[in-house]
């Protein structure tokens, strides 16, 4: 028996022959991140049942730790797929069917392995906010009867922090108690206990806003009983939820050729919108409470969508309105959410509406699919990291999915029939599974969360850049925060639906954005802007960059080899240069020196002969 560390964003298959990343598992992250890794146990000769363990992980001089509480070991279990999901390109799915996809994780930190059948181990280590900046060093052992293995970890805590603050609104439509849970009474120790946990489960991993029914205002014959409604969203609330949503109040016919086919609700429905007008009042939850008036109306809707609205707005001003949309004009809505593929087609449309000052957020579910990413279970794992790439592209403010943890009753949730309920595409009703106690997690749960935290990465760097612009003051009038993280998000997605398939290519820049984070903070700096941006591509000349930096005053700035005369470097520290570049050099290099110490930055181009 071995192990061996493998890539994180890479579905070991059981027919897989895993080859080692090097001899060493590495874990980068900032403070306070989650931080993921992937290690594939390979058996010996004769079955086995094993444990693994994560030792205490000390820096070099033993003063600084990070402890085993703060790591979880988690096996991942297998579903068995008959059929791939339809349209998506073979070299964007993960095998060809048949073939057993990783997705949930198993409960117990025992799992019996056997000769030729690899046993992936996903890794998660939760950084101390306090956490010293530096390596930490440790060992994931694996142990069984018949022997034990081990491997080498390298944690390197970055020096700077993760922000608890969430930039990047995350909801999954939930079903609460769920699949497994059904017999929970309401109102019961057992129901708010279940409650709590699944709470901190999406909290984990980044998400910002719970689901409620409608049917949790209970109706009386004078009025509306509001108290469960109430302890449901306070404990959302203590739990660390921003905002709770209640389903749709209505709904629209399936036939979209009648323009006014939305059904208005009933009466009862319009008391219970009042009663919960008062409650936000009351509890002062304004902001925090939104509903739907009904899922994804079309064009034929518009006209009676806006009627709706406007019915709702006078009951209840507080309340927000949040719609999966599929068309473009449906009102003034607080969070317009369409999907991808409709961003891709009606942009200018949404971009009007951000200009606006609105708050756009964007959804997958069953679609898009083709070259678009999405969440299917056979999809390459990157493709649900990269969907929150696409979010800080377009300057999105949060993500919709209407699948967190929905299966079919009577059927297995860890089987084909379980993840693909009403012939939807494997794994698209939910990236959560039931275990004995509460919910647990999966492979795509945690890739979506890292790609909310890569998401915070460009965030953080856009930040850094916000700061560095005021403090050098008008001498840096022309620095674009967003900038040079937008040149770096590039590198991994180019638009809607154009997107590396590459893991080394998200993780590298993802190295590269932390580190361009740390050197803000450090003395000497360099910061280089370029016009046009990093990546432009242009036909043979001549073409003409501009550049324009800021380094610590008074360090010596070369371009291109070629220093920067006095004339063109303020006080401050900022430098400007004009430089010709062609296909034989493509690229601008700027170097700043000060006190012995030579920092560089290059800005790459695509030059077409």
């Amino acid at each position: 028996m071995r192990i061996v560390p493998t890539n994180p964003l890479v579905k070991v298959l059981r027919t897989s022959v895993p080859t080692a990343d090097g001899s060493e598992l590495r874990v980068d992250g900032a403070r306070g991140e989650t931080v993921s890794a992937q290690a594939v146990v390979i058996p010996g000769d004769s079955p086995d049942t094993v444990t693994p363990r994560m030792s205490i992980l000390r820096s070099p001089d033993g003063k600084a730790t990070v402890l085993p509480k703060c790591v979880r070991l988690q096996w991942e279990r297998y579903i068995d797929l008959s059929v791939n999901t339809t349209d998506i390109p073979l070299d964007d799915l993960v095998g060809k069917a048949p073939v057993s996809v990783p997705d949930p994780f198993w409960e117990d930190a025992e799992r019996p392995i056997e000769p030729k059948s690899v046993q992936p181990l996903w890794i998660e280590i939760d950084i101390p906010p306090d956490a010293r900046p530096g390596e930490y060093r440790g060992e994931l052992t694996v142990s069984g009867a018949r022997g034990r293995c081990s491997l080498p970890v390298i944690l390197r805590v970055r020096d700077f922090d993760m922000p608890a603050e969430r930039h990047q609104r995350m909801f999954e439509w939930w079903h609460f108690p769920g699949r497994g849970f059904e017999s929970l009474k309401p109102n019961s120790q057992a129901y708010w206990k279940l409650l709590e946990q699944m709470c901190e489960l999406v909290k984990r991993h980044r998400q910002t806003d719970v689901r409620i029914s409608w049917a949790s205002v209970w109706l009386t014959e004078d009025g509306c009983d509001t108290s469960f409604f109430e302890k449901f969203t306070e404990t959302a609330f203590k739990s660390g939820m921003q905002a709770i949503h209640l389903t749709s109040l209505g709904k629209h016919t399936k036939s979209q050729l009648k323009p006014d086919s939305r059904v208005i609700p009933i009466e009862d429905n319009f008391r219970r919108l009042a009663a919960v007008q008062e409650v936000i009042v009351r509890r002062g939850w304004k902001g925090r409470v939104f509903t739907s008036l009904a899922d994804e109306p079309f064009i034929y809707h518009e006209e009676s969508y806006k009627q709706l609205l406007a019915r709702v707005r006078e009951i209840a001003p507080d309340i927000g309105v949040i719609e999966a949309i599929e068309t473009e004009d449906v009102g003034d809505l607080d969070i317009y959410v369409p999907k991808l593929s409709h961003l891709n087609l009606w942009w200018p449309r949404f971009e009007q509406l951000k200009g606006e000052g609105k708050t756009v957020w964007f959804y997958i579910c069953n679609y898009p699919r083709g070259r678009y990413p999405n969440r299917f279970l056979d999809q390459q794992l990157i493709a649900a990291r990269e969907l929150h790439w696409i979010s800080y592209l377009y300057g999105l403010d949060g993500f919709l999915h209407w699948g967190f943890n929905s299966f079919p009753p009577d059927v297995d949730p860890y089987s084909e029939k379980g993840v693909t309920r009403s012939n939807l595409p494997p794994g698209d009703s939910a990236v959560a599974y039931p275990g004995r106690d509460g919910w647990l997690g999966s492979l795509r749960l945690s890739t979506m969360r890292d790609g909310l935290q890569d998401y915070e990465y460009l965030w953080t760097l856009e930040d850094r850049l916000r700061e560095l612009k005021k403090r050098v003051g008008e001498d840096a009038s022309w620095l674009d925060p967003r900038q040079r993280p937008l040149e770096l998000c590039r590198r991994v997605v180019q638009s809607f639906y154009d997107h590396t398939r590459d893991p080394n290519v998200l993780l590298d820049t993802r190295l590269a954005i932390a580190d361009e984070i740390e050197a803000l903070g450090r003395s000497p700096m360099l910061y280089v802007q370029t016009s046009p941006p990093e990546g432009t591509i242009t036909p043979v000349g001549p073409i003409m960059i501009n550049v324009r930096g800021v380094a610590t005053p008074g360090a010596t700035i070369t371009i291109n080899d070629q220093p920067v005369i006095a004339d063109n470097i303020t006080k401050s520290g900022c430098f400007i240069g004009a430089v010709f570049i062609d296909a034989a050099r493509p690229e601008i290099v700027v170097t700043a020196e000060s006190n012995g110490v030579k920092l560089t930055a290059r800005r790459r181009f695509v030059v077409v002969e």
